[in-house]
């Protein structure tokens, strides 16, 4: 399931640190320019600690150079907000009318950590379990970035008046209005994790190893495609086969899913679709917008997943 539902609009964009933390109108057009500018900036060390402080602080994970595998340091809020940030003000985004968010690009942060060579990919981990995954390719065209104050408040003061949740202490979405493509990717909001507490530095072809290489390099189209729906959305709750990455927050296991899907389709389809309609209780948002062909993709991948791997 994603995360939350929301509807909003970019009204302008600002540089933020770049120029004294004074908040800048931009046309929709000036929007490339900026982030030409963002680029040519030399990108700033981000401080990683060895103990946490604060739970607002955000553990960092992974292939980092100089932090022994396995070990976690840690991002203190602060350290975060001195790096370079844009302030964004939004429509609808968290509460009612306009908001100004302080954010961090996610390209920005790659380039402020100590990141291993052939790291291409961030994962991120809600406290809840949910958790999302942003490649290189994804974070460069679509423009994902990390929120660190609605309204000039950070994560210590939120929910802000009006919203019922308390998305902190981090969250990670997207805009169409600055990543015109992110409206039509599939399952976006799945790319909208909020109760962020862990970003991991990883290697794709590592963390998904188990269902990219040897036997499962040679899908078929439609695995292929059902290999991108599972590793983008249905992960974002669910545990995957051969120990790929993915979140822990629902509490049906691959096994049994598999066994939905190649036993009882009409009953997997529809609860795909409309969760609620046959379980009162579940929580899984439904998905309706996935197509018939979707969906025979999706149950291709999870039969191949079912078989023996050679």
């Amino acid at each position: 399931m994603w995360r939350h539902a929301r509807n909003s609009t970019v009204l302008a964009v600002g540089a933020s640190n770049l120029l004294n933390d004074g908040e800048m109108k931009f046309p929709s057009a000036a929007v490339a320019a900026l982030c030409a500018l963002a680029a040519a900036v030399p990108a700033r060390a981000l401080e990683l600690r060895n103990e946490r402080s604060s739970r607002y602080d955000l553990a960092v994970t992974g292939l980092l150079q100089g932090v022994p595998p396995g070990e976690t340091r840690y991002a203190r809020w602060s350290d975060l907000r001195a790096l370079p940030t844009s302030a964004i003000t939004m429509d609808g985004e968290f509460i009612k009318g306009p908001q100004v968010l302080t954010v961090v690009f996610l390209d920005d942060l790659w380039k402020a950590l100590p990141v291993a060579p052939g790291t291409d990919t961030l994962l991120a981990t809600c406290s809840d379990g949910y958790a999302s995954v942003f490649t290189s390719g994804f974070i460069a065209r679509y423009r994902p970035f990390l929120v660190l104050e609605i309204d000039g408040k950070g994560p210590t003061y939120w929910p802000p008046p009006g919203l019922t949740y308390n998305p902190g202490p981090y969250v990670i979405t997207v805009s169409p209005a600055l990543a015109p493509d992110a409206a039509k990717y599939r399952d976006i909001a799945h790319k909208e994790p909020w109760s962020v507490t862990t970003v991991e530095v990883a290697s794709y072809a590592e963390r998904y190893g188990g269902v990219l290489s040897g036997t499962w390099a040679s899908l078929s189209p439609s695995a292929a495609d059902g290999r991108e729906i599972w590793i983008n959305s249905c992960a974002s709750c669910h545990p995957g086969p051969s120990g790929i990455f993915g979140g822990t927050r629902a509490n049906r296991p691959f096994q049994v899913i598999a066994a939905y899907a190649l036993y009882d389709r009409p009953f997997f389809e529809k609860y795909v679709r409309d969760p609620k309609s046959l379980v009162q209780s579940a929580e899984m948002e439904p998905h309706p917008h996935y197509t018939d062909a979707e969906l025979a993709d999706l149950e291709s991948f999870i039969a191949a997943a079912s078989e023996p791997q050679k």
